[in-house]
């Protein structure tokens, strides 16, 4: 709240300012007053008032007098003249000594209230300027550091010719004009393990790793004066970091990066528990060739994914296409077919001779993803089409989780072993389905020959079991795996919806009804109804 010193030799002036003025109103209160000039500059000194209302014509120090002498002190503060006369060369004269609001006696309340908060909305945006100049020298750190992640996010996303780079900008975020630079990526590991982690805790994963590699840079690269690391999360699991020099990158800057990265890996894995790739680009000289260097570490990633994990692997060309790497696409082939035939044995036994074809295992880990997602789809097409009949009504989205997944994984061996688990969780789906057709018709004769057409006697789930020739348990067990209740649940609730038939006619007793839907007891009647509805038969029937 902001504070106001009175000043006025006239008492019923001041007297008449503190009891009508409704300062609070205005978000400001009064922290004292003065007689005189002289005495106002003193409690101007010790209160610090953010306004002061103070009269022209008082002994010992006038209002001009005593505005000189707060403006030695701050320049900008803001007073107001209160005259008694009605005298332009005054208003002049307070023009010119920096005050830019006079009141006449005896001015109104809604005058006052006027100047008043006019003055506090110019003390409010003054400080807030200075709040927010103060905050910006406060952060030009973080400004700066922000503008060159994006700076360097955009040169590892379009490529710039040298004529283009916004030098000016380059300049202003303190960076070196000639540079060389090296990039590495480091791609975090979603293992499956991982993919059931909540997206908020993979993120407070995913900013923990951030610290830790901007961490062990700082203490890495602090005895390497001429070697700077700029950090970018490019993606939900890949990091950046760009290695500049504005001198040339020798064979000791190059040790003391592989370094810096392999700590980075094993620091990671030591505090986050988290697996990562590595790729190393080559050294380039110009910002303008970023993009390059990070081209390279992404091709020295796919090296990682058929490797080892948390290890640096360096950017090395290849010459001539390996030979054995083209994709088996026959035997690719022959699984579909086996597939959509249900040939479940031939689908297994193809599915194995796949997964040890070196073609196979070695191509890019996007082609591996290609082949597999056909083979998932393939497989639900299958053992969906084999439950056609069945209620089911989440196939759709089960496959989309499922190429989710599918897609999480973070290098071959995963995604091979992904596989193998999903093929055999495939080929058992099949098998219970086509057992399912049967079963299915059997809990269907259940409800249609005997609950639905019996529900008024007094009839067990063992009775039905002998009558239909089954062994009780299995019979119970598959009716609550088919309906998803129990027999006695499900046989109460049919009656109970039979009883609120009855009900609603309001031709029946509540006693009359219980018997009629297969309820001996009325009162167990009622309170199997209750449970069951959240209310009474009589509840029901009103």
């Amino acid at each position: 709240m902001n504070t106001i010193l009175l000043v006025d030799d006239d008492q019923y002036v001041i007297d008449g300012l503190l009891k009508h003025v409704p300062w609070e109103d205005m978000g400001v209160r009064i922290v004292g007053t003065a007689g005189d000039g002289a005495q106002a500059l003193e409690l101007f000194r010790e209160r610090m008032p953010d306004i002061v209302i103070t009269d022209i014509y008082m002994p010992k120090m006038d209002g001009f007098q005593l505005t000189e002498a707060i403006h030695e002190i701050d320049p900008e503060f803001p007073v107001v003249i209160l005259s008694g006369f009605d005298d332009y060369a005054n208003a002049r004269k307070a023009v010119t000594k920096g005050i830019q609001h006079f009141l006449l006696k005896p001015p109104s309340i809604s005058e006052i209230e006027f100047v008043v908060r006019e003055v506090v909305q110019q003390l409010n945006e003054s400080k807030e300027r200075d709040e927010l100049l103060a905050s910006y020298v406060r952060q030009q750190d973080i400004v700066q550091r922000s503008m060159r992640e994006l700076f360097f996010r955009d040169l590892l996303t379009t490529r710039y010719r040298r004529e283009e780079l916004p030098w000016q900008r380059i300049a202003f975020m303190e960076l070196p004009l000639e540079i060389d630079v090296q990039a590495l990526t480091l791609s975090l590991i979603r293992t499956e393990g991982r993919t059931r982690t909540s997206e908020r805790d993979w993120q407070l994963l995913r900013f923990g790793t951030g610290n830790i590699i901007r961490e062990v840079l700082d203490k890495r690269l602090e005895a390497c004066p001429d070697l700077a690391a700029e950090v970018v999360a490019y993606s939900d699991k890949d990091f950046v970091v760009l290695f500049l020099s504005a001198a040339q990158l020798g064979d000791a800057a190059s040790a003391n990066i592989m370094e810096a990265s392999t700590a980075i890996v094993d620091s990671v894995l030591q505090y986050m528990k988290i697996s990562m790739l590595g790729g190393l680009g080559k050294s380039w000289t110009g910002y303008e060739h970023i993009l390059d260097s990070f081209l390279e570490s992404q091709s020295a990633i796919e090296t990682a994914e058929m490797n080892d994990w948390n290890r640096i692997y360096r950017f090395a060309e290849k010459t001539d296409p390996e030979e054995g790497r083209l994709m088996p696409l026959d035997l690719i082939r022959k699984l579909n077919d086996a597939i959509f035939q249900k040939r479940l044995q031939d689908a297994a036994d193809l599915w194995q001779e796949l997964k040890a074809d070196r073609a196979f295992v070695s191509s890019s880990l996007p082609g591996l993803k290609g082949v597999c997602a056909g083979l998932i789809s393939a497989w639900w097409t299958s053992a969906w089409s084999t439950a056609a009949h069945a209620a089911d009504d989440g196939a759709e989205t089960g496959l989309e989780e499922l190429l989710v997944s599918l897609n999480r994984s973070a290098t071959a061996k995963g995604l091979i072993d992904w596989m193998d688990e999903q093929m055999s969780r495939a080929i058992a789906q099949i098998k219970e389905n086509l057992q399912g057709k049967k079963s299915h018709a059997l809990i269907d004769r259940v409800i249609g020959d005997f609950i639905e057409k019996c529900y008024h006697q007094n009839i067990t789930l063992e009775e039905i079991a002998a009558k239909i020739h089954v062994n009780r348990n299995y019979l119970s067990q598959l009716f609550k795996k088919i309906t998803g209740e129990p027999f006695v649940t499900y046989f109460n609730k049919y009656r109970i919806e039979k009883a609120k038939e009855l009900l609603s006619t309001g031709q029946y007793m509540v006693y009359e009804i219980s018997e009629m839907v297969g309820f001996q007891n009325s009162t167990y009647f009622s309170q199997v109804f209750k449970s069951i509805t959240g209310i009474s038969p009589s509840e029901y029937k009103r």
